[in-house]
C-alpha cells in the first residue's frame, strides 16, 4: 500500500486528544514549538470525556498543610507499587494544572463540600468539569485558534519510526491511507487499554495500542496487573458508570433467578452491612479490606451462568441491584447530581427502574514505563496520562487520574521541548520506513514463558470464524476473522483477567491467544489487506494480541493478591512481592519480564 509522506515537518508529534494530550499540545505549542495533535476520533476523545457519565473529578490539596496527608493516602493505597516521586511531584503541581485548565478550553468548578476520595482517609478538595458537548465546542474552538497546532483527526498511529536509536517520526492510518510525518519527538497521552475488555467504561478508540507501539518499538511497560474495575450498567443502558455512593441504599444484589449472591457469600445480616458500607466510599474493586465480596460475589454469579451456558457467551450476563426509595433523599451534591443525571438524560429512576451491574474495566494504573522527566527507554519517546506506568500502585487515589493526565501531560511536553532543543530533525528513506511499516504487522513469537502447548487445543472460535468467512464476499475475508478475533479477545480479558483471576484462567487465556496469533500469522495475513478497513482491522488485531498477552502474563507472574489484583488461587498479600514492580518487555521477539526493585520511598 502506497505511503504519503507529508511535506510539513513537525516538532513534536502528540497522540491523544484527552486531558493528556491537549496539556501537552497547549503546553508545546506556548513554548513555541510546531505541534502535530493526532486523534483516533474527535477531539475530546477517550475516558476524559467519556460520554456515560455525569462528571469528571480532579483531587487537589486542601492547601499547603494537606500535603503530606495527601502523600500518606497515596502511599497508603499504592501498597510499595507507586514511584513515590510521581507522587510527591503530582502534589506539588496539581492546583497550579487545575488553574490552567481553563486555557485549554476546560471550564472547571470545585465541589461545593470536601469529599474523601476512593481509598483515601482525608476530606479535601475535589475539582470537577461537566457538559461534554460545551466543553468539545471550547476546546476545538482553543485549539483552531492556535497556530503552532495541527489537528488531525480519526487517524490511527501505527508505527514509531526510528533512525539513530532515536525517534525520527511516526506512522498513522485513516480513510485515505498510510502517511509518514517526520518529528523530533512523540509524546504517546492516547488512555487506558479498556477496549481490550469486553465490558469497559471506555470510548471505543481506547484499546492500549499506544502501549503496544511502544512495546514493540522497545519501550517497558510496568504494572499492567493493577488495572481498575468498578461496577457498570449491563442495563437499561449498557456502560452507564456506576455511582459507589449509592451502596448504603441496596438492598439487594440478585441473579436472574431472584437469589441474592452477596447474601449467598455474607448471611450474616451485619457482614452484608459492613460489606457494603466499605464499599461505598470507592468506585473501584479491591480485595484489601471486607467490600472485595460485593465485586466478588457479582463476578462469581457471572461465570456460574458463563459455565451453565456454554454454547454461547452470553454478553448480557450481570446482576440486578435494587434499592431503597430512600436514596431519593439523599443530601449529598453528588448523589444528588447522579440520580437527576441519570433521570433527565437517560429515563432511569434509580429507586424503581431494574439495573443490572457487572464489573466493567474501568482504567489501568499500570502502562508505558517513564523516568522523572515523562521520558521513555527510546530517545525522543514521552509518554503521559494513563498510556503510562508507575505513578499510581496497586490501588489508585480516587480524582487522581485526571489530575495524573494534567500534571504529567504538562511535564511530558516541558521534557520533550528541553530534548528537541539540542537535536535536528533526522532524515529516514523511503526503504527504511517500508521495512518498519513492516514490523508492526508482526506480532512477538512465543517465548519459553507460554505455559501450555497451544496445539493441542482447538478452540470454538477457529469454527465461528470460518462459519463467518462462506458467509461474506472473499474480499472482506480478513476483516471478518480480524473483528471475530478481537471480540474473542474482548471475552477472553474479561472472564479471565478480571476481578477474579486463577492461574488455569490466566493460563488458559494465554493460550488462546497465542493459537489467534499463529493463525492470524499463519492463513490471514497482511498480504490480503487489500483495503483501509481490513488493513485497520489486521493492525488492531495484532496490537491487542501483543498487548493481552503481556497484560496476562504480568498478571500470572504476580502470585499474591495486592490492591486491585485479586488472585482466588492466592489470596493472601504476600511481603515477598513488594520487593519487585512487574515489568515486561520484547527482546528478540520474544517476552521478557522482569522484576524492577520499587524506588526509593525517601524523597527530597
Amino acid at each position: 500500500m502506497e505511503i504519503h509522506y507529508m511535506k510539513k515537518q513537525y516538532d513534536i508529534l502528540v497522540v491523544g486528544t484527552g486531558l493528556a494530550g491537549i496539556r501537552a499540545a497547549v503546553s508545546s505549542s506556548n513554548a513555541g514549538k510546531k505541534v502535530l495533535l493526532l486523534s483516533s476520533a474527535e477531539l475530546c476523545s477517550g475516558s476524559s470525556f467519556y460520554p456515560l457519565m455525569d462528571s469528571l473529578h480532579c483531587l487537589c490539596t486542601a492547601g499547603v498543610s494537606d500535603k503530606e496527608a495527601f502523600y500518606n493516602d497515596i502511599e497508603s493505597c499504592s501498597y510499595q507499587m507507586n514511584d513515590p516521586w510521581m507522587g510527591k511531584y503530582y502534589i506539588d503541581h496539581i492546583e497550579e494544572c487545575i488553574s490552567k485548565l481553563p486555557e485549554t478550553g476546560i471550564p472547571v468548578h470545585k465541589l461545593p463540600e470536601k469529599k474523601i476520595a476512593c481509598f483515601g482517609k482525608t476530606y479535601r478538595d475535589l475539582y470537577y468539569w461537566k457538559d461534554w458537548d460545551s466543553i468539545r465546542r471550547k476546546v476545538r474552538e482553543r485549539i483552531q485558534a492556535e497556530e503552532n497546532i495541527d489537528l488531525v483527526e480519526h487517524s490511527d498511529l501505527i508505527q514509531l519510526l526510528k533512525a539513530d536509536k532515536r525517534i525520527c517520526g511516526a506512522l498513522f492510518l485513516n480513510k485515505e491511507g498510510i502517511y509518514s510525518v517526520q518529528c523530533k519527538a512523540v509524546i504517546l497521552a492516547s488512555g487506558g487499554m479498556g477496549g481490550l475488555y469486553l465490558h469497559n467504561l471506555n470510548t471505543a478508540d481506547v484499546y492500549g495500542s499506544a502501549q503496544a507501539i511502544a512495546l514493540k518499538a522497545g519501550a517497558r511497560l510496568i504494572n499492567l496487573e493493577f488495572n481498575q474495575f468498578i461496577p457498570g450498567f449491563i442495563s437499561p443502558i449498557h456502560k452507564i458508570v456506576f455511582r459507589e455512593g449509592s451502596l448504603r441504599y441496596c438492598t439487594g444484589l440478585l441473579d436472574h433467578s431472584g437469589k441474592d449472591v452477596l447474601r449467598e457469600l455474607l448471611p450474616s445480616e451485619k457482614d452484608y452491612q459492613e460489606c457494603l458500607l466499605l464499599r461505598e466510599p470507592h468506585g473501584p474493586f479491591t480485595f484489601s479490606d471486607m467490600s472485595r465480596y460485593f465485586d466478588i460475589a457479582l463476578m462469581k454469579s457471572i461465570q456460574r451462568s458463563i459455565q451453565a451456558n456454554r454454547e454461547q457467551f452470553d454478553s448480557s450476563l450481570g446482576c440486578i441491584i435494587q434499592y431503597s426509595p430512600d436514596i431519593l433523599h439523599d443530601p449529598r451534591v453528588y448523589v444528588q447530581d447522579y440520580i437527576k443525571w441519570l433521570q433527565q438524560e437517560h429515563e432511569i429512576d434509580i429507586a424503581h427502574t431494574q439495573i443490572s451491574i457487572a464489573p466493567f474495566f474501568h482504567a489501568a494504573n499500570g502502562g508505558i514505563f517513564i523516568n522523572h522527566q515523562c521520558g521513555t527507554d527510546i530517545l525522543g519517546l514521552f509518554a503521559a496520562g494513563e498510556c503510562t506506568g508507575g505513578i499510581h500502585g496497586a490501588d489508585r487515589l480516587g480524582g487522581m487520574s485526571s489530575g495524573s493526565c494534567l500534571v504529567f501531560g504538562t511535564l511530558a511536553a516541558e521534557s520533550a521541548c528541553t530534548y528537541i532543543d539540542h537535536i535536528d530533525f533526522t532524515p529516514i528513506s523511503k526503504e527504511c520506513v517500508d521495512v518498519q511499516l513492516q514490523h508492526c504487522f508482526a506480532s512477538a513469537s512465543t517465548s519459553s514463558t507460554t505455559p501450555l502447548d497451544t496445539q493441542a487445543l482447538t478452540f470454538d472460535w477457529l469454527n465461528t470464524i470460518k462459519k463467518k468467512q462462506k458467509s461474506v464476499e472473499a474480499n472482506s475475508t480478513l476483516a471478518v476473522t480480524c473483528q471475530t478475533i478481537l471480540q474473542y479477545i474482548k471475552e477472553l480479558m474479561w472472564q479471565y483477567g478480571n476481578v477474579i483471576r486463577t492461574e488455569v484462567g490466566l493460563k488458559k487465556a494465554i493460550c488462546e491467544i497465542d493459537a489467534m496469533r499463529n493463525y492470524l500469522e499463519g492463513e490471514a495475513t497482511i498480504k490480503d489487506c487489500n483495503s483501509i478497513p481490513s488493513l485497520k482491522s489486521h493492525l488492531k488485531a495484532h496490537q491487542c494480541i501483543d498487548l493481552s498477552r503481556a497484560l496476562l502474563l504480568s498478571m500470572l507472574n504476580r502470585k499474591e493478591s495486592r490492591g486491585s489484583h485479586y488472585r482466588e488461587d492466592y489470596p493472601e498479600t504476600n511481603p515477598e512481592f513488594a520487593k519487585f514492580r512487574t515489568v515486561i518487555h520484547i527482546q528478540n521477539s520474544s517476552y521478557i519480564i522482569e522484576r524492577e526493585k520499587p524506588t526509593n520511598p525517601n524523597v527530597t
